[in-house]
């Protein structure tokens, strides 16, 4: 990171852990409708606008570690197969045999030299060809090359897998290039996949996804597990282009709570502002992640209604396999189920008031400004003219986005 930006931002830190007044200049902001929630045509709008045609995350290249490896993505109705081909490019298809519509792969994931359809014997390359039709004879004019699995737009970020269904949207590296700046000496391309928890609860996806995108609840409800280690004060939010930002916190006497005091867990060539701070970068439209030289969580959440959702989380950390890393990262899940646990169990009971009517609007602080400004850039996304008046969000922070 450029050393006056660095320095910019250690002021910035200071500033807000100093700060006893709202701050000059910086809007209030307008309470968020509760049914944004739970309405059901506001999530088809989201569904139709936001996931069908934003970048998201599904993975990891190093869940596909050798040529033939695939994973099956399965959220909100999408079956999508991730293979890595014998040329080690990652690819997206959909998980439907181009014959009469079976799906390819039942199997969460595996390896396979070819993709053979359960129903009819088609088979298919990991690259997506269609290799092999049992009495081809019986088809008149079948060109196998015409019939390749039909394949979904997909590319990588420092490993992780991206995919999207919408062939006109812009390239990923434009997409996040707001966020490249910000880890460019993190070695974040060394790291695997060390576990995943997928959790399905229910609320509404940004029920859950908003309590990761402040800190003022920390001290409350992370009293004896997260508070310790952080300095909650210093939280300081700087809003990126696209619906992204970046969330710094100071830590306390540097320790990290993913280590769980074992810091030789992290490597020893890490820049300073890692060690001394949590770095966190929500990335639009749904997920989240804090940066921690040990390792960490990289957190998606995935609608399944406008009641339902799953929180899937892919635990980050270093190639190293063996009896003392196995040990820690059981201890380290452990840990981190824990903390979620603090936190899942609100979630159904904020849900129940907003869809039962008990309160009827959404209060947000200057620390929770990430909130409304995710939320402008959903109705962006879906264009402020087909969002019903009485759920729409008032364009207000586009100032106060960093360049």
């Amino acid at each position: 990171m450029d050393p006056k930006v660095l320095e910019t931002m250690y002021a910035e830190v200071e500033s807000e852990f100093q700060r006893s007044t709202y701050p000059a200049g910086f809007p209030a902001l307008p309470d968020l409708p509760a049914a944004r929630y739970f309405d059901p045509e506001f999530h088809r709008l989201e569904m139709d606008h936001v996931f069908r045609k934003t970048w998201l995350c599904v993975g990891h290249a190093s869940q596909l570690p050798q040529q033939g490896s695939y994973r099956l993505f399965e959220q909100f109705d999408q079956s999508i197969i991730l293979s890595r081909g014998s040329d080690d490019t990652i690819r997206a298809f959909r998980n439907a045999c181009r014959h009469r519509g079976s799906a390819l792969v039942t199997e969460t994931e595996g390896v396979a030299k070819r993709f053979i359809c359960p129903y009819h014997a088609w088979g298919y390359s990991s690259e997506g060809e269609l290799k092999s039709v049992p009495e081809v004879h019986n088809f008149a004019c079948l060109n196998k090359a015409d019939k390749p699995l039909l394949q979904v737009r997909c590319d990588t970020w420092h490993g992780f897998i991206f995919i999207n269904f919408d062939e006109q949207a812009g390239p990923l590296a434009d997409f996040l290039g707001p966020l490249t700046g910000q880890i460019d000496d993190f070695p974040i391309d060394q790291m695997v996949v060390k576990r995943t928890l997928d959790v399905e609860i229910d609320c509404n996806w940004k029920t859950a996804y908003d309590n990761f995108l402040e800190i003022y609840h920390v001290n409350t409800v992370h009293a004896k597990t997260l508070s310790p280690y952080l300095e909650s004060k210093s939280f300081t939010i700087s809003l990126f282009e696209g619906g992204h930002a970046r969330f710094v916190t100071r830590k306390r006497g540097g320790q990290s709570f993913f280590s769980a005091g074992h810091d030789a867990a992290a490597p020893d060539d890490f820049t300073t502002r890692f060690k001394d701070h949590v770095f966190a970068l929500p990335c639009f439209p749904n997920s989240f992640t804090a940066l921690d030289p040990v390792g960490f969580n990289w957190q998606s959440f995935w609608p399944k209604g406008p009641d339902k959702m799953v929180m899937s989380n892919m635990f980050m950390g270093w190639k190293r396999d063996d009896d003392d890393d196995r040990a820690f990262w059981d201890g380290m899940m452990a840990n981190q189920k824990t903390v979620l646990a603090e936190d899942i169990g609100l979630f159904p009971t904020i849900q129940r008031s907003y869809q039962q009517g008990d309160i009827r609007d959404v209060v947000l602080s200057f620390q929770e400004q990430f909130i409304y400004w995710y939320n402008e850039e959903i109705d962006r996304r879906i264009g402020v003219d087909n969002v019903p008046p009485a759920l729409r969000v008032q364009p207000l922070l586009a100032a106060h986005v960093k360049g």
